[in-house]
This record gives structure tokens, C-alpha cells and sequence, in this order.
């Protein structure tokens, strides 16, 4: 972070005066990038989570999918209305086809048994008239005294006539006597056809009569599934409004949860870029004030050996600007969560004063992979996040250690403990004690942490908060 109203070539301009002037304009100097290296920064903006959106999105998946399956139902129980409507129409113009053939038949039986009536009528005239014709000549023939056939013989004048006559007489009245037998026979038969044929008719207005019941229940049947289809289909178009609206919603909180990662993205870049900036102002502010701190000795050095009283700019050191301690320490609100997620945001497995910068110089030549956290022993050393322990022994030069394996090819380290809490082989979260502080191999007391990707050290100080 730049200092306030105080740029990087002015801060490297100030380290020059610093070597070559002496006075009160250095030392005000150093003490104003001390000050600014040490002041708080500005609060951080209002914190973000997706959790709630997470949470209304998973609400919203949850009941598109449950839409989509009644929808799936319901589209299912329509498809199977329009099947039977079209079932009904087809048995309704069975029906009707049967109708109109039993109404031709009623029809033409109808037809025949008005015939057959009008037939008997006049059979039964026939017959009446024949019955009339033979009563009226057996009347003349009763009247005149022809009956008597033996009379007729004796009075005659030519009895080969009167033989003749009574022979006609018999053909006729035997030709009478026949056809009222064959009108009375075909009465009968004309009889017994029209008795079947109403019958038949009385058959057919039955069989009309069931068939009309049946297309009136078929109609009905059509009627209520026509009914159901059409509150089916108003619940699917309904359902398929809704689904569109809930997949609108899936839509925009989607989006809303990208918004918000790419500002809490953005946020942590910034924060790391602030916290580099801070370290380096830091850094530049502590490595002015040795440099100021070597001079003055110099200065009083000189002033010794000259005899000369030792100025009093020379008598005081500045104080030397200390890294931030570290006092956020990892729990299990990291935990489920991917490692590569975390950097920005991390906590360091155990609280103290960072003594050891990762890239900086160690007091045996070597330089710090990690950071070094200068702490008592026996404090509780935690998982920064979830992993597999693949490593729970002694590593040469660093004391007791732990490696856990964080997936994705990233991998942490915690060495200089005093006890070791995890096997090899353990599953652990984040949070979890892995075992407590102690001493690296060179006397240090602290904890001596890396982060490793693809086996190469990160800097642990651009993934923590």
C-alpha cells in the first residue's frame, strides 16, 4: 500500500538522504514512514457471501425439478385423456354407424309391416266379400228351393240339364268353398308375418334404444374427459409459466452468484495487493530505519574515537517497524472447502509474531521457503485446511514435521514441533490440531510453515487475510 501522500520514488529518494545528509530532516523522515508503515488500514469493505444466494438457487433447482416432474405427470395423465376422447370418438361413431343401420331396418321393417297390415286389410275384404258372395247365392238357392237336389231332379223338365246344373252348382260352390280356405290361410300367414315383424321392429327399438343409451354414455364419458383434459392442460400451461419463471430465477441468481464471486475475487486480488503493499512499505520503512540506526552508531563510533562528545541525534536508534503479528488462526470455516478457493483469505496454522519472511535470509545462509512464526511452545498448531497427512516425522534441519496433502497438487508444511498429533494416512479439517509448537533444529522457537504447488514454496503471506 503507498504511503499517504508520499510516493515510491520519494521514499527511495528519501533513503538516499539518508546517506549522504545528517540533521533532524532524516530522522523526521524515518520516523514518518515508520509511523505510515505501522498505521491501520483502511476498513475493508462490507463482506460478501454467496451462501444466501447458494442457498435461494439450490431452493429454486429443487423446485424446477420437482415442476418438472409433475409437469412430466400431469403432460402424461393428458396425453392419456387424448387418447381416450379420441378412443370415445371413435366407439361414439361406432355407435352411430349401428344407430343408422338399426334405423334403416326399423325403416324398411316398418315399411313391410305396413304392407303387411294393408295386405291382411284386404285379405280380410277378400275374404269377407268371398264369405258375403257364398252366404247371398246359398240365401237365392235356400229361397228358391234349389237345395234340394232329389226335388230338383223330379220337377225338372230336362233332368240331363238339372245334372249339368248341379255339377256347376258344386264346382262353384267348391271353387267358393277353396278360395275362402286359401284367404283364410294366407290371412294366417300375413298374420304371423306381421306378428314377427313386430317383433322384430319391437327387437330393433330396443336394440336403438340401448345403443342410444350407449352413445349417450359415451357422449357424457367424452364430456368429463374433455373436462379433465381441459384442467389438465390449464395446470401444464400454468406449471410450464411457473417453470419458466423459476428457470428466469435459476438464471438470474446465477448470474448474481458470478457477480458476486468476480467481486469477492476481486476484493481478495486487491487484498493481496494491499498486503504486499503493506509488507513492502513495512519492509522499506524497517529497512530505513537500520540503515538510520547504522549510521548513528557510525556517527557516535566516530564521534568516540575523535574524543568529541557523542551527538544526541546519535544517543537514540529508531525503532524498527515489526512485521504484523499474527493472530487470526485457522479454524473450520475453511473446511469443505477447494485449497486454491482459499488464497486471500487464509489464517495461519498458529498465532505470533512472523519472523521469518518467506524469500528473506536466514541466519545460516539459507533463505525461508515459508514464514517462520516466533511463538512459546506447546501452543496448538492447526490444518489451514482439509488434507490427507502424508508425512508425520522428523525432517533434518527443521525438527518434527507434518505434510498434509490438499488435493490439486497443493501441499502444506508445519515443522518444529514439539509433539506430533496426526499419522500418516489421517484425514483431517480444517481447524484440526495437527500436534504444538516447538523449536526448529537451529534453536528457534515458533513454527516454520510452506505452502508447496507442483512442488515449488508459494509465499504463505499472499494467501493469508
Amino acid at each position: 500500500m503507498k504511503l499517504p501522500g508520499m510516493p515510491w520514488p520519494v521514499i527511495m529518494q528519501a533513503t538516499g538522504v539518508i546517506r549522504s545528509e545528517n540533521g533532524m530532516k532524516p530522522i523526521l523522515l524515518l520516523a514518518l514512514l515508520a509511523g505510515a508503515a505501522q498505521a491501520a488500514p483502511s476498513p475493508a469493505s462490507h463482506p460478501l457471501s454467496t451462501a444466501p444466494q447458494q442457498q435461494n438457487l439450490q431452493s429454486v433447482r429443487k423446485e424446477i425439478d420437482n415442476l418438472k416432474k409433475d409437469l412430466a405427470q400431469k403432460q402424461a395423465v393428458q396425453q392419456e385423456a387424448k387418447s381416450a376422447i379420441q378412443e370415445s370418438e371413435q366407439a361414439i361413431a361406432q355407435t352411430n354407424q349401428v344407430i343408422a343401420k338399426l334405423e334403416n331396418k326399423q325403416n324398411n321393417s316398418a315399411q313391410q309391416l305396413a304392407d303387411l297390415r294393408q295386405q291382411v286389410q284386404t285379405t280380410a275384404r277378400k275374404l269377407a266379400e268371398t264369405r258375403q258372395r257364398v252366404a247371398q247365392m246359398l240365401a237365392r238357392q235356400y229361397k228358391s228351393g234349389d237345395h234340394d237336389a232329389m226335388k230338383l231332379m223330379l220337377n225338372a223338365d230336362d233332368p240331363n240339364q238339372t245334372s249339368r246344373d248341379m255339377v256347376y252348382y258344386q264346382h262353384i260352390a267348391k271353387a267358393q268353398q277353396q278360395m275362402v280356405t286359401q284367404l283364410i290361410s294366407h290371412q294366417h300367414e300375413l298374420e304371423a308375418l306381421t306378428f314377427q315383424l313386430e317383433q322384430e321392429l319391437a327387437r330393433l327399438d330396443a336394440l336403438s334404444n340401448h345403443k342410444s343409451r350407449e352413445k349417450n354414455a359415451l357422449l357424457n364419458s367424452k364430456t368429463n374427459k374433455l373436462a379433465q383434459l381441459n384442467k389438465i392442460s390449464g395446470e401444464i400451461q400454468a406449471g410450464q409459466s411457473r417453470l419458466s419463471k423459476l428457470q428466469e430465477d435459476e438464471k438470474r441468481l446465477t448470474n448474481l452468484i458470478a457477480q458476486i464471486n468476480q467481486e469477492i475475487e476481486r476484493r481478495r486480488q486487491e487484498a493481496i495487493r494491499k498486503a504486499a503493499e503493506e509488507r513492502k512499505a513495512r519492509q522499506a520503512a524497517a529497512l530505513a530505519a537500520k540503515k538510520e540506526n547504522e549510521r548513528r552508531r557510525k556517527l557516535a563510533e566516530s564521534a568516540r574515537k575523535q574524543g568529541k562528545p557523542v551527538p544526541e541525534v546519535a544517543r537514540k536508534s529508531v525503532p524498527v517497524p515489526q512485521e504484523k503479528p499474527v493472530e487470526e488462526v485457522a479454524d473450520s470455516s475453511a473446511a469443505g472447502k477447494a485449497f486454491a478457493s482459499l488464497q486471500g483469505r487464509m489464517k495461519m496454522p498458529v498465532s505470533g509474531q512472523l519472523a521469518g519472511r518467506f524469500g528473506s535470509a536466514r541466519s545460516e545462509g539459507t533463505s525461508w521457503k515459508g514464514v517462520f512464526i516466533r511463538t512459546s511452545a506447546g501452543q496448538p498448531v492447526h490444518a489451514v485446511a482439509d488434507g490427507n497427512v502424508v508425512y508425520a516425522d522428523a525432517l533434518r534441519g527443521f525438527g518434527n514435521a507434518v505434510i498434509v496433502d490438499h488435493g490439486g497438487n497443493y501441499l502444506t508444511v508445519y515443522t518444529g514441533l514439539s509433539s506430533i498429533g496426526k499419522g500418516v494416512g489421517s484425514t483431517v479439517k480444517a481447524g484440526e490440531t495437527l500436534g504444538n509448537t516447538g523449536a526448529l533444529d537451529s534453536g528457534e522457537s515458533g513454527l516454520y510453515f510452506e505452502i508447496r504447488h507442483m512442488g515449488q514454496p508459494l509465499n504463505p503471506q499472499t494467501w493469508v487475510r
